[in-house]
């Protein structure tokens, strides 16, 4: 009998950390699965940031809107000049692109490139 006293205690021993460890499971599996909100392996990728939009008086007349790289070329290629009038959202007028500092750090760049 002393046998089967100790097989049964073995056996509640292996019951109660099996217990324990179905009780452990949920918290294990969801550490590892993906939750159904998070964006894990997205199909599609992040927006990509919004580019700035800037207009240009050439001759007398509104140009654009032209993007920050575009500018950049226009600089290259003498199309604009610190003189430039220009505007972008928010602004109340009209002014030299070398007052606006959005725009004049875009002469640097048309020079490193």
């Amino acid at each position: 009998m002393a046998e089967d006293s100790g097989s049964f205690i073995e056996k509640m021993m292996e019951l109660g950390i099996g217990m324990s460890m179905i009780q452990q499971m949920p918290a294990m599996i969801n550490s590892v699965m993906p939750q159904p909100n998070a964006q894990v392996g997205t199909t599609t990728p992040p927006p990509i940031k919004e580019q700035s939009q800037t207009y240009l008086a050439v001759d007398g007349t509104q140009a654009g809107p032209f993007t920050d790289e575009e500018l950049v070329k226009l600089a290259q290629n003498s199309l604009l000049t610190p003189e430039t009038l220009v505007w972008k959202a928010g602004m109340a007028s009209w002014m030299p692109a070398s007052q606006v500092p959005a725009v004049n750090k875009l002469f640097i760049l048309s020079k490193l490139k």
